[in-house]
């Protein structure tokens, strides 16, 4: 067997060029989605990078979603001072927007909230049921997922913001 002498050099070209060819430069999977607004605006979530996002998914059929609200108005509260974003996400396709609108009023709603008909967020991120409470750090990757909240989560999820809003 033959050896080159320059083979550790060849190693390390192979091995850079190697390494690169499988890093991923792909923005995480928030960041690829764009969402419509209740007045018709894109939210595109490439927008709050630097900006921890919460993402509560509900429908007006979900009884408790309406528990939810209140939960998840209480966090924004207590992050209204700091670099977040507390949205709801609607998948609903077969009502109006004025039906989401009543809906989202009767659950006392005052946050947000985007509009995902055809499941654009909700599919790639596996969403299995509602409420569904969904956190992502400053730079897009997900830190936190719940299904079904409630005023008993509130402490838990207080107490979580600060190493959430200190996750890169």
């Amino acid at each position: 067997m033959v050896f080159r002498k320059d083979w550790p050099v060849l190693l390390l070209l192979f091995s850079i060029l190697f390494l690169n060819d499988c890093r991923s430069d792909e923005q995480p999977l928030l960041y690829q989605v764009t969402l419509q607004d209740w007045d018709g605006n894109s939210h595109k979530f490439s927008e709050d990078k630097g900006k921890l996002v919460v993402l509560d998914f509900w429908a007006s059929w979900c009884e408790p979603c309406k528990k939810a609200v209140p939960v998840v108005e209480k966090l924004r509260g207590k992050l209204k001072d700091s670099p977040a974003v507390v949205l709801g996400v609607n998948t609903e396709d077969d009502l109006s927007l004025e039906e989401i609108r009543k809906a989202a009023s009767e659950f006392g709603m005052l946050y947000p909230s985007l509009l995902d008909p055809k499941w654009e967020l909700v599919t790639p991120l596996k969403i299995e049921g509602q409420p569904a409470l969904f956190v992502f750090s400053k730079s897009g990757k997900k830190l936190h997922s719940q299904y079904g909240i409630s005023e008993k989560d509130l402490p838990i999820l207080t107490g979580r913001l600060k190493n959430w809003l200190e996750s890169p």
